[in-house]
């Protein structure tokens, strides 16, 4: 279970700076080039698009966090000897870890292009680094 934690903590500090690196090469982006925001639908409903994105991503992360951190780390706990469940945690923490920045940069790039404000990006780059601090393998022990 150490080795496990070890790893997670690696990923956990790479995907940081992973993240850091990404809203740099945003700001960046958005210094040197101008976007324009498409308009499919006169661009009014742009800014609505952006919004539930927004919300989507919050929900979606914090239950993800609250079903795989709480509910398997109570089932862990009592059921140590389990192999098996411990090789199914170690399965869906790495995929968390995983999906954290991906699903948070692929929606910060949708959001920044629909409404061609670096801020949206940033905002989700701010929420996968919420969850990412959130999220202790250290409480795995």
């Amino acid at each position: 279970m150490q080795e496990l934690v070890n790893t997670l903590e690696k990923r956990k500090s790479f995907i940081v700076k992973l993240l850091a690196l990404f809203a740099s090469l945003a700001l960046v982006f958005n210094f040197f080039f101008t976007l324009s925001p498409p308009e499919y639908f006169d661009g009014k409903y742009n800014i609505y698009f952006v919004y539930a994105l927004i919300v989507y991503k919050i929900i979606e992360l914090f239950i993800i966090y609250y079903i795989l951190m709480h509910r398997h780390i109570l089932f862990l706990k009592k059921n140590s000897a389990n192999d098996k469940f411990k090789a199914k945690l170690t399965k869906h923490t790495k995929l968390l870890l995983f999906l954290i920045i991906q699903g948070n940069t692929v929606f910060g790039i949708i959001a920044f292009k629909l409404s061609a404000n670096v801020l949206f990006f940033l905002l989700f780059s701010c929420i996968a680094l919420a969850t990412l601090l959130l999220f202790q393998p250290k409480k795995l022990l």
